[in-house]
């Protein structure tokens, strides 16, 4: 069983440390530690088996990197130099020359990379990759992608940057991985709508937001035939609309996408050590795509990053 450390333990590797001890007490893994600066964060992190305040020392597998966003790179690059396998939190860089040299870091020292686009493991995107096959919502018009949030904006934060990369990402992944012939972008620092032009005429709508007065966690897919709804925070079902008629539609698996995104770098580590080939999700180009889509939404909006 592998070992997992946690490089940066705030919000988000909270959620990482309560999925990751889950998978430990189901013998999925073995041992778990949790590396911060931070004496807070080392002390409130006691689901982990150590606490360190750098890798010094640090006996792992596999680093799930959760610092901020402007030091991903820099230490991906630094612990798959080091041996380390890496899960890397988005943004995978700050543009796309940066996350190229990640990119490229992982091949060089042959370790297994995966980025934290984990929306693409969200169970309904099976039912929805099925409906769109089988011609239950007929042509597929539009996309919808609404990300709100009553969280206050961090301080120097970009909520494109921090909320639009994954809604980027699944639009393209959902577009069977077609990049975009266009972006249109309008809206500041706190909240922000872009609208996305894939071939064919079909565009992919965007609506993204910190200190919204409710949560909002919905993707849409339009059809001729029939609309497809779900709700990002719920696992085990979709709706399917028909006219004014709703239906819901359960989905095969009721796994949360972050534990999915975990089990399947975890299996790709295995894999690797077996000598036999694994798939990164999203693959390399899809990553990169990310990255730079939401560089030029960035760019579209003209924002100045406050000092």
């Amino acid at each position: 069983m592998l070992d997992v450390a946690i490089l940066g333990c705030g919000r988000w590797g909270n959620n990482h440390l309560r999925t990751l001890a889950r998978l430990r007490d189901s013998g999925l893994i073995n041992k778990i530690s949790v590396v911060d600066v931070s004496q807070s964060a080392r002390d409130s992190a006691t689901q982990a088996d150590f606490v360190f305040k750098s890798m010094d020392g640090v006996s792992a597998d596999l680093v799930i990197v959760a610092t901020p966003s402007d030091l991903h790179a820099i230490q991906a690059r630094e612990l798959m130099a080091a041996g380390y396998h890496v899960l890397v939190e988005k943004p995978l860089g700050c543009c796309e020359a940066e996350a190229a040299q990640v990119l490229a870091s992982a091949q060089e020292h042959g370790r297994v990379m995966g980025v934290g686009l984990l929306l693409r493991f969200h169970p309904a995107m099976s039912l929805a990759r099925k409906m769109l096959a089988s011609g239950t919502l007929g042509r597929l018009e539009s996309l919808r992608f609404v990300r709100r949030t009553k969280r206050t904006a961090p301080k120097g934060g970009n909520v494109i940057e921090a909320l639009g990369v994954h809604a980027i990402d699944l639009m393209c992944h959902i577009m069977s991985e077609s990049e975009p012939s266009a972006i249109h972008v309008e809206g500041d620092f706190i909240e922000a709508r872009i609208a996305l032009e894939f071939p064919h005429g079909i565009e992919a709508l965007i609506d993204i937001g910190w200190e919204s007065s409710s949560e909002r966690r919905t993707v849409t897919l339009v059809g001729s035939n029939a609309n497809l709804r779900f709700d990002l925070d719920i696992h085990d079902r979709a709706i399917l609309i028909c006219d004014k008629d709703e239906t819901i539609i359960p989905c095969e698996e009721s796994h949360s996408p972050l534990e999915a995104e975990l089990r399947h770098i975890i299996g790709g580590i295995e894999s690797h050590k077996a000598g036999a080939t694994w798939s990164a999700v999203p693959d390399y180009g899809a990553a990169l795509r990310g990255v730079r889509w939401t560089e030029r939404a960035v760019q579209a909006m003209s924002i100045v990053r406050p000092h």
